[in-house]
């Protein structure tokens, strides 16, 4: 925990631990600092179906299954920007195309808040989205993000642990690789070989050849390049962007 949190971070971190799934610990986290809606949304781990997004959220029913119905996913700003992200941010930051126009229109009419705030999860093996959403107005809104996000971080990723092992349990499908390990694969997907990604990182060719075997073992791959391509199936690294998605 946090070195100064409030009580009211205490309160809630409490009930989130007690609680006996994360649709619960969702109900704690609203209740206790007031906002209209929360939802948590793990994201899909393999490109392709293999593995469904896991989701909850507080969101009315109604509202769930309109998103559902009209395939709203495929054009929510919000999720998108999400699962790319590294930073927690606040939707007003983010642009709204014109496709999403009648999104946003019919999630207000579904009583939805025009504001809100999401903290992208990243990990060595995983990318969630949790997502707060608010009818309260900008300036009310703003005062309450920049006195609790630091406390909202903090409560997502321990939902985030509840919500990992609601999910999986004990048959986690993702193996943990190594921050050297990511890297290596990651300078790999884009074409360098063990000599080039030592130099890059400043390491010996040894060294990053024994990461690249170590991460081939733990992915199940018989070669590098197998491990490169299921790594960036299983979205344990983009290599598309930067070393850690």
């Amino acid at each position: 925990m946090q070195k100064h949190e409030s009580a009211l971070f205490r309160i809630t971190f409490a009930g989130i631990e007690a609680a006996p799934a994360v649709a619960a610990a969702l109900e704690v986290f609203r209740a206790n600092y007031g906002v209209d809606f929360v939802t948590y949304h793990l994201a899909r781990t393999v490109i392709g179906a293999v593995d469904a997004p896991f989701v909850r959220t507080t969101y009315p029913d109604p509202w769930v299954s309109r998103y559902l119905m009209r395939d709203y996913a495929e054009v929510d700003p919000v999720l998108h920007e999400g699962l790319v992200r590294q930073l927690p941010f606040d939707w007003r930051e983010v642009d709204v195309p014109e496709a999403a126009h009648e999104f946003y229109a019919d999630a207000q009419a579904y009583g939805l808040g025009e504001n809100g705030f999401s903290i992208p999860i990243v990990t060595k093996s995983r990318r969630a989205l949790f997502s707060l959403n608010s009818r309260k107005p900008d300036a009310e809104w703003s005062t309450i993000v920049s006195e609790r996000r630091s406390e909202w971080v903090e409560l997502a990723f321990l939902i985030h642990e509840k919500a990992v092992v609601e999910r999986y349990g004990e048959h986690d499908p993702i193996p943990v690789l190594g921050g050297r390990e990511v890297e290596c694969l990651h300078w790999s997907a884009l074409g360098k070989d063990a000599k080039d990604i030592a130099a890059v990182l400043g390491l010996s060719d040894h060294t990053v050849r024994s990461y690249l075997k170590s991460a081939r073992f733990k992915l199940g791959c018989a070669t590098v390049s197998a491990a490169t391509a299921r790594a960036a199936q299983l979205r344990l690294i983009n290599p598309y962007g930067n070393t850690h998605t």
